[in-house]
């Protein structure tokens, strides 16, 4: 129970530790009945509406409860077993709130003692589509479920890029949403990760990825945390780019319009991002095959490429200044 209370006097404090009324006036019966056995057979009610009938106000005011209502003393004078009493309102027991303002769900879902006490709930944690996969003790699992689920619900749609799941200790599944993440009891609290996690027939360190699909024919574990692997062994087709090749990405690289932006879910004071727009550049070798985002490895390549170009060119443009030195400390002598 949870209330804000002003004062309270002895009397109050007995009557809240116990709940019901407090009577301080008259029942409006006998203390015996017809037959001797207490008043139980006096059917008759008292009048608890009459000036004073429950006599003077306990000494305890009311109380605001977390839920709004009214609880303690109401100020009501009313009949309780057959006598008038003041009317004393227990506030109900809180609700758990399922998050609080950052997006942390109720910790007391994540209590354990053990490590078989803990499950993963995985739930859409913001309007981009990104998604959580968060430790919970087996008892709150469906409740965990369910408040993850109905939040999910109220987002607006926003216009950002969702992220890859996050677990508890801020580890990312490395192919988006597709990973399970493992779950342990830590200090008594459920926590999941992405660091270790099952590969197929292997179990990957905390070092390593699990990488599956092109270039692996199985799930295998790799180090460090990014699929694919540049090495020659696990690639075909291989040509090496031209120097007219180089020189084209360079050009179709320096056209790209830059520019600064933010995301539909965020507001002015946000920092705006840098970058380019995909739909000013695609397609090319910057943005993945789908359109949808950019390929961050074809994005640096290409920089690489006119790097090398601009390269070969200052090293021409000084090869051109020295020839030009040398003519002219020649003719000087003359």
């Amino acid at each position: 129970m949870v209330a804000r209370w002003l004062s309270f006097g002895l009397l109050g404090a007995v009557v809240i530790a116990c709940g019901g009324g407090v009577s301080l006036g008259n029942s409006g019966s006998s203390l015996g009945g017809e037959n001797g056995d207490g008043g139980t057979n006096n059917t008759t009610k008292p009048d608890c509406s009459a000036p004073n009938a429950c006599g003077p106000a306990p000494g305890m005011p009311g109380a605001e409860c977390s839920d709004g209502s009214i609880g303690g003393n109401t100020g009501k004078c009313i009949e309780q077993n057959g006598a008038c009493a003041w009317e004393i309102r227990e506030c109900p027991e809180d609700k758990p709130a399922c998050f609080d303002d950052k997006g942390n769900i109720n910790p007391d879902f994540k209590k354990c003692a053990a490590p078989t006490d803990c499950v993963v709930v995985t739930y859409q944690a913001n309007c981009c589509g990104t998604f959580a996969a968060v430790g919970v003790n087996k008892a709150s699992q469906a409740a965990a479920q369910k408040c993850g689920d109905d939040r999910a619900a109220t987002f607006p749609e926003c216009g950002c890029a969702g992220m890859p799941t996050q677990a508890d200790d801020g580890s990312q599944d490395p192919k988006g949403m597709g990973s399970n993440a493992s779950v342990t009891c830590d200090a008594g609290v459920c926590k999941s990760s992405f660091k270790v996690e099952t590969c197929a027939t292997k179990v990957c360190t905390t070092t390593q990825t699990c990488c599956e699909g092109v270039p692996f024919t199985e799930p295998t574990c790799v180090e460090g945390s990014m699929c694919p692997i540049s090495q020659a062994k696990h690639k075909k087709d291989i040509t090496y780019l031209s120097q007219d090749d180089r020189q084209r990405l360079n050009d179709e690289l320096m056209s790209f319009p830059l520019a600064t932006y933010r995301y539909k879910s965020e507001t002015d004071k946000d920092r705006p991002h840098l970058g380019f727009i995909i739909d000013d550049v695609a397609p090319t070798p910057a943005v993945l095959q789908n359109g949808e985002r950019v390929d961050m490895y074809g994005y640096a390549t290409m920089a690489v490429a006119a790097l090398q170009t601009q390269a070969k060119e200052l090293a021409e443009l000084k090869r051109k200044v020295d020839q030009l030195e040398r003519e002219c400390g020649k003719s000087s002598k003359r």
